[in-house]
């Protein structure tokens, strides 16, 4: 076992055990980024690529009987603007045959693929909280204005804290199982165990354990035929039971309701031992920081409030002179009593503890042993990283004082530091948005997961199975609309040159505007395209006058479908969770504005079903009309303008009309381009897993 601190020892050492590799290369993750650089440009070999799908490339080429197979999770839009553009192409379709990429959808609504592993001919694995992408480059003197420190579009980032291992034998293999099995149920293809390369582990890797006993901790939701199981939970809550002197934890969010419950009990006790965490600075971004930062600030006050003896600590890292910058803590860490160790790809949130695929490795060793004196060296190397001193000094002043805060207390200075964390009185926190699991969720939030929410409610279960099924016939109908306007013969009629001809018949403007307007009226309940409707208005209207009926339009049509989903909505809801769904959209409606502002930007649902769901919750109808307003607006400006163009050009195709449509075109593409990248800004800037 070797323990890889922050991400240039990480991705040295993949590297090297990469170009040892003869038969199998294996990699999982949240995210896998085929431009990441492997090593700083000064420390990069000269003679093979530095970029990750070109190195995988090089060596399927190198080597003919290497398979290299590559596990990406297939995100939702909401992430677009941080990750790859069409990756299948940089690591499948245009790489060699035996350089095999797929996405990973196996999953419940709501949920992604988090595990970090990569598997290297069943010999060596590398897991932690660093996946192989853009973004985490970055070496322990996390310099605050590093020039080194670019992703593959030539954007600086901040200081970046993580931490993986690797091991190798028989636990090498056990990782290999857990990767392949990610695998099969991800594409259906069964991939066979390896012989084991005694060769793959880099020479110059250095062993801090051998010859040691680990455990491997997993989380998976319930999902098709796949039982849910929560053994990093589990895990956690044993391991934190059991310790007796010091726990030290380094964690990118600190949110898991069932683990900080225990330590609120834990800290009551005399008994206690130290719990010293260290996060990162507060998430900027609006999602993360409402479904993270807001529940990370309540439950550190509660644990500050339950620390009856002074036995707990929250720290942020940071650097530069005056410790202005803060550094991204992104690592998975525990060690308790300076001989138990977990490192993984798990986050101290609920969705890490039974709705992300999750995989840590844990160590338990026996007091005074060598390998108890591994696990405190590498607790005492991540405190002096931190606090910008040598390992030595952290490890004796930790001894000397006997305490690891009283240590961390007497080492902190003005530069390069850890800062306690801003305290937040628990009473200046609000506490319903705290503790509101809709976008941080410990379980799948399907409709067997409502049953069992209501299986205790004897009045209640044949309303539910009734609800449920009428639930479904909607949907159902809903969904069989679409597809008859699709595909169906409904199709000839949502066809723009169909309604242009149709157009023609009427006699004036003003009859054709009412006539498209009381359309987007009953499309919006019939689940009729909307971008149907709007191209048509371009082209019948032209730009000027189609762009006044069809935000006119698509604004009475998102107006239709709220008020439908008011009238058959709020009373199903209410009658299938006895007002607990309810509670939660009124959660929800907190940032009713924001978030259909959000929804009608991206969009990431149906026009007609983001309208039921409106009306059926109980986001405002005001916040409804202007977050529909604002969200529509550039999408509707962009295709009314650029249908109502193209209808020009139909009807004259001169150099004039061309001209003006090929600009329209770059201007809609450079806009769109723009608003991605502002938005990944606005967001956070960098991947949040």
């Amino acid at each position: 076992m070797a323990f890889l601190v922050d991400g240039a020892a990480y991705f040295r050492a993949f590297k090297a055990a990469a170009l040892r590799a003869r038969t199998s290369i294996l990699i999982v993750g949240w995210d896998v980024n085929s431009r990441t650089p492997l090593e700083f440009p000064e420390d990069a070999q000269r003679d093979v690529p530095n970029e990750l799908g070109p190195l995988l490339n090089h060596l399927a080429h190198r080597r003919g009987d290497l398979r290299i197979h590559v596990l990406g999770w297939d995100s939702p839009l909401i992430y677009a603007p941080d990750r790859e553009w069409l990756p299948q192409a940089r690591l499948d379709w245009f790489t060699h045959p035996n350089l095999s990429f797929a996405l990973d959808n196996q999953h419940p609504l709501g949920a992604s693929h988090h595990q970090k592993i990569v598997v290297i001919d069943d010999s060596i694995a590398f897991l932690g909280g660093m996946d192989l992408t853009h973004s985490r480059l970055d070496s322990p003197e996390h310099r605050p204005d590093d020039p080194r420190r670019r992703n593959p579009d030539g954007a600086t980032y901040g200081p970046y804290h993580d931490v993986q291992v690797a091991v190798g034998g028989p636990a090498a293999q056990a990782l290999g199982d857990v990767a392949r099995d990610r695998w099969t149920r991800a594409t259906g293809q069964v991939l066979r165990p390896v012989e084991p390369a005694q060769e793959s582990w880099p020479d110059d890797l250095p062993l801090d354990m051998t010859e040691v006993d680990v455990a491997i901790a997993r989380t998976y939701p319930k999902w098709k035929s796949r039982d849910e199981t929560r053994e990093v939970e589990r895990l956690f809550r044993d391991s934190l039971a059991e310790a007796s002197h010091t726990v030290y934890i380094e964690n990118q969010y600190f949110t898991a309701a069932s683990i900080a419950q225990g330590l609120v009990e834990r800290l009551a006790q005399a008994d206690c031992p130290e719990i010293v965490m260290v996060v990162p600075q507060e998430p900027t971004g609006w999602l993360e920081q409402t479904a993270m930062g807001i529940k990370q600030r309540y439950w550190l006050a509660r644990l500050r409030a339950a620390d009856r003896h002074g036995r707990f600590r929250a720290y942020m890292p940071v650097v530069g002179e005056a410790g202005e910058v803060g550094v991204k803590v992104h690592a998975k860490v525990m060690v308790g009593d300076g001989r138990f160790l977990r490192i993984g790809s798990a986050n101290l949130n609920n969705r890490s503890m039974g709705l992300d695929s999750e995989c840590d490795l844990a160590v338990e060793a026996e007091p005074d042993s060598p390998e108890a004196e591994a696990i405190a060296g590498l607790r005492d190397r991540l405190v002096a990283e931190h606090l910008g001193v040598p390992a030595e000094a952290a490890a004796r002043e930790i001894e000397t004082r006997g305490s690891l805060i009283a240590a961390i207390e007497a080492l902190r200075g003005p530069g390069r530091s850890l800062k306690p964390f801003p305290e937040t009185p628990p009473d200046a926190i609000d506490t319903v948005v705290a503790e509101t699991d809709l976008l941080d969720p410990a379980e799948t939030l399907g409709p067997e997961r409502i049953a069992d929410e209501l299986s205790d409610q004897e009045t209640g279960q044949t309303t539910l199975r009734a609800a449920l099924i009428r639930l479904a016939v909607v949907v159902a109908g809903l969904l069989g609309l679409a597809a008859l306007w699709r595909w169906g013969p409904l199709s000839e009629i949502a066809d723009a040159a169909t309604l242009e001809a149709w157009s023609q018949s009427l006699r004036s403007e003003w009859t054709t505007s009412v006539a498209l307007l009381a359309a987007y009226v009953v499309g919006g309940v019939l689940m009729f395209p909307i971008l149907i409707l709007i191209v048509a208005t371009g082209l019948i209207l032209g730009p000027g006058l189609g762009l006044l009926v069809a935000g006119t339009g698509a604004l009475l049509g998102a107006v239709a479908g709220y008020g439908f989903g008011a009238l058959l909505g709020r009373k199903t809801l209410e009658r299938m969770s006895g007002g607990r769904l309810d509670r939660l959209s009124r959660h929800l409606a907190r940032r009713g504005l924001l978030s259909m502002t959000l929804i009608r930007l991206l969009p990431l649902a149906p026009f007609t079903l983001v309208n039921l769901a409106a009306g059926a919750s109980h986001i405002r109808f005001r916040d409804f009309t202007l977050g529909t307003i604002l969200g529509m607006a550039p999408g509707v400006l962009a295709i009314t303008l650029f249908s109502g163009q193209l209808g020009e050009v139909v009807r004259s195709p001169d150099p004039v009309n061309v001209g003006l449509l090929v600009a329209l075109l770059l201007v809609i593409l450079s806009a769109a381009f723009w608003s991605w990248r502002r938005f990944a800004r606005w967001r956070g800037g960098s991947p949040r897993a």
